[in-house]
C-alpha cells in the first residue's frame, strides 16, 4: 500500500493531537511489512523516527492551513496518488483517495465556549462534514466513538477505536534522582502537585487552583506545578491564581519535551487531571505508568481510560477536588495501592496498538 498522513501537527506542541501522530509514525517504522508511507509535515520532528526507513518520503508543506488544505494538501494528493490518505479531523477538498479521518473527540460540538469562536465554528462545520465525507473515522475511546455516532449520525460501522499509549519513556524511576534534576533544570521546590496538557479552558485548571488554594489553608506545603503550553483562555486561569495569591506556589515550567516529562511524573507526589472533557486523557496513562498516584475526573472518557488504576473526581465540584488530592497527599497506604493499579492498568494499553489498528484500518479500505 501507499499511505500518505497529515502530521502536520507534530512539531506544533499540540499536546494529544502530536502525540497520536509521534506514537503512530513510531508503530509504523517498527512495523516490517512493506508499506510506502509520504509523510506530509513542516517540522524536522515529524521525520525524527523514520528517517533512516526509505519506506518513508518525506514531502514539507506550507505552515499556513489556508494554503495547506485549500491548495498544497489537494495538489500532492492528486500529483502523488496514494491508495489511503489518513488526516486529521478536516479533510482536504477534492481528495480521491480512500480516506481515514481521526477525529479524537466533540469538544466543540459540547464546549463550544472553550473554543476561539472562529475556532470553533470553523470545527463544528467542517469536522461535521469531514465525518460524512471520510471513508472511514478512528478515535481513541469508545466513549468518543459512541459520541462520534450520536451527534454527526454516523454509522457505527464507520468507526474504529484504537487506543493510544504511554511510549517507553513512561516508567518508574528513582524519585529522589528525578527531583534533583528537575531542581537543577528548572529550579523546582518539593514536593509537589503535578498536572501536565495544554493550559487551556476545558481543562478544568481554574477549580483545580481553587481547590489547590483550600488545601494551602488546611497547611499543605506543596506546590502546584502546572506543564503544558499556554492555550485560548489561559489569561482567565492567571488571573485566578493572582486573585487568591498563589503566585509564588503555582509554577508554570512552560511546555516539557517527552525525553524530560517522566521525571516530572517520577518527582510529583500526586498526578491531578481534572478535564471536564477528554476523548482519551493520555498524561492519565502517562502518569499511571510512571507508578504516579493519579487523580482524574469522571464524565467523559476519562473514566474508561483510567479503570481502577486512578482515583475519579467530579471536575465541577470544587471541594471533590481538594478531598481527594488532600486524602492521597496524607495517605502513604494509598499513595502505595494507586501506584500499583495505575501500572497495571496501564499496561493494558500497548505501544505498538495504536500502528497495529491503524494498519487494519488502512487495509480494509483497499
Amino acid at each position: 500500500m501507499k499511505i500518505a498522513i497529515d502530521a502536520h501537527s507534530i512539531g506544533t506542541q499540540a499536546g494529544g493531537n502530536e502525540t497520536y501522530f509521534r506514537q503512530l509514525l513510531r508503530g509504523l517504522a517498527r512495523d516490517k511489512s512493506d508499506n510506502q508511507y509520504i509523510l506530509f509535515h513542516f517540522h524536522p520532528d515529524a521525520v525524527e523516527a523514520v528517517e533512516e526507513d526509505p519506506r518513508f518520503i518525506s514531502v514539507a508543506i506550507p505552515k499556513n492551513p489556508v494554503i495547506r488544505m485549500g491548495i498544497s494538501l489537494p495538489w500532492l494528493l492528486r500529483k502523488m496518488q496514494p491508495d489511503v490518505f489518513h488526516c486529521q479531523y478536516v479533510q482536504p477538498p477534492f481528495t480521491k483517495a480512500k480516506t481515514v479521518v481521526t477525529i479524537h473527540d466533540l469538544a466543540h460540538e459540547h464546549f463550544p465556549e472553550f473554543f476561539h469562536p472562529v475556532e470553533g465554528l470553523r470545527m463544528r462545520r467542517m469536522v461535521r462534514a469531514t465525518a460524512r465525507r471520510a471513508d472511514h473515522i478512528t478515535t481513541v475511546s469508545k466513549f468518543a466513538a459512541a459520541d462520534i455516532e450520536r451527534i454527526y449520525g454516523v454509522p457505527g460501522e464507520k468507526i474504529s477505536v484504537a487506543y493510544q499509549a504511554a511510549s517507553e519513556r513512561f516508567r518508574p524511576r528513582d524519585k529522589q534522582v528525578s527531583q534533583e534534576q528537575l531542581a537543577r533544570a528548572y529550579g523546582i521546590t518539593f514536593p509537589f502537585i503535578l498536572y501536565v496538557g495544554r493550559i487551556q479552558g476545558r481543562k478544568n485548571l481554574p477549580r483545580l487552583v481553587e481547590a489547590y488554594a483550600r488545601l494551602r489553608k488546611q497547611g499543605t506545603t506543596a506546590r502546584l506545578v502546572l506543564v503544558g503550553k499556554r492555550d485560548w483562555q489561559s489569561e482567565k486561569l492567571l488571573s485566578r491564581i493572582q486573585e487568591l495569591g498563589l503566585d509564588d506556589s503555582v509554577i508554570f515550567p512552560g511546555y516539557v519535551t517527552e525525553d524530560t516529562l517522566p521525571l516530572f511524573y517520577n518527582a510529583a507526589e500526586v498526578f491531578v487531571f481534572p478535564s471536564v472533557f477528554e476523548g482519551f486523557g493520555l498524561p492519565v496513562v502517562e502518569s499511571m505508568a510512571s507508578g504516579t498516584p493519579t487523580i482524574t475526573s469522571y464524565g467523559s472518557s476519562l473514566e474508561e481510560v483510567a479503570g481502577d488504576g486512578a482515583l475519579l473526581v467530579d471536575p465541577l465540584d470544587v471541594n471533590s477536588i481538594a478531598d481527594t488530592i488532600g486524602r492521597v497527599l496524607s495517605d502513604r497506604k494509598l499513595q502505595s495501592q494507586l501506584a500499583t493499579r495505575g501500572l497495571l492498568r496501564s499496561a493494558a494499553f500497548k505501544p505498538d496498538g495504536l500502528s497495529r489498528k491503524m494498519l487494519d484500518v488502512y487495509r480494509s479500505l483497499l
